[in-house]
């Protein structure tokens, strides 16, 4: 199995009623029914009563169940975005992203966040034998123009004959999700004989509440940025380790597992041991030790926003 990188830094638009979120049609019609099939299984997902006290902690809720996790990711995810969406034609020619503001102070202007001084910027590419299966652009877009004292705008086609929207990224919740080419990849299917087995979907979701996260956080936690997995890591070297103790890898990790317990009579054998490794390998990317010698902590998850 290829390696899974979660990277982080939109036309016409489908909307998926269950959750409010907005699908671009330029999203190839099979997958992007699959999302939508996807996000509209989290709607009414029967999630085990017997929640892991940690998930609740970690994400602030009082309960786990269909509508308070909806609630929690519809609050970060509002747009899903091919990837081809920001391609040469698109960024030069149609100019999908744009300056909104000129001169604007940001907050925590001077803060740098976190692990920033230590991640190799691979925002959107992928490291040798890896897949990019998501990308938060909305957060990538929110913090460029932090470092340049402007609000960076996207347009979001609605499709032909409809004006397109545009989005002021006006914070890391504008919630604007780039698929990756990993997302639906063969390597990376859970049970490739059955497409619409429920494990691939809990493999999915896992993805979207991983990438919810980085539409999070101020000042140091702005983002949830990722940091290099250190020498000896499965993922040495590469942006794909969170040193924190509530960052997108211990949500993704927390809600395959919860998923993954609802999966007893509908997922094989094969598909539960498969679902066990993808959280074992989610989890193994969470430091104790950040790479300034600090032992980690949970880290402020309130947005920032102008």
């Amino acid at each position: 199995m290829k390696k899974v990188i979660f990277a982080s830094l939109m036309v016409a638009a489908t909307t998926v009623n269950a959750s409010d979120i907005m699908l671009s049609k330029t999203i190839k019609p099979d997958l992007r029914s699959k999302i939508e099939r996807d996000l509209n299984l989290i709607e009414a997902f029967k999630f085990k009563s017997d929640a892991n006290p940690e998930t609740l902690k970690v994400m602030g809720l009082s309960s786990l169940n269909a509508q308070t996790v909806t609630e929690w990711l519809n609050a970060r995810v509002n747009y899903i975005i091919s990837e081809n969406a920001l391609s040469f034609f698109n960024l030069l020619i149609k100019r999908v992203v744009f300056v909104e503001t000129k001169n604007v102070d940001f907050p925590n202007s001077k803060i740098i966040p976190y692990s920033m001084d230590k991640q190799i910027v691979q925002n959107g590419l992928n490291a040798e034998g890896g897949f990019t299966v998501m990308s938060n652009i909305g957060s990538a877009l929110y913090l460029a123009g932090k470092q340049q004292s402007q609000v960076y705008g996207m347009k979001v086609s609605r499709g032909f004959l409809h004006k397109s929207e545009k989005v002021a990224v006006t914070s890391p919740r504008a919630g604007i999700i780039q698929i990756g080419e990993g997302l639906f990849a063969q390597e990376l299917t859970v049970n490739k004989e059955n497409p619409d087995a429920l494990a691939n979907s809990i493999f999915r979701l896992g993805t979207f509440f991983h990438e919810a996260r980085h539409s999070d956080g101020n000042g140091k936690s702005l983002s949830f940025m990722h940091t290099n997995c250190p020498e000896g890591h499965d993922y040495a070297g590469m942006p794909a380790c969170d040193e924190n103790l509530n960052g997108p890898y211990t949500i993704g990790t927390l809600m395959m597992a919860e998923m993954a317990k609802a999966c007893d009579e509908d997922c094989s054998e094969k598909d539960k041991e498969t679902l066990k490794m993808l959280v074992l390998d989610s989890a193994s990317r969470i430091m104790k030790m950040t790479h300034k010698g600090e032992k980690a902590t949970a880290w402020d998850a309130s947005p920032e926003s102008l």
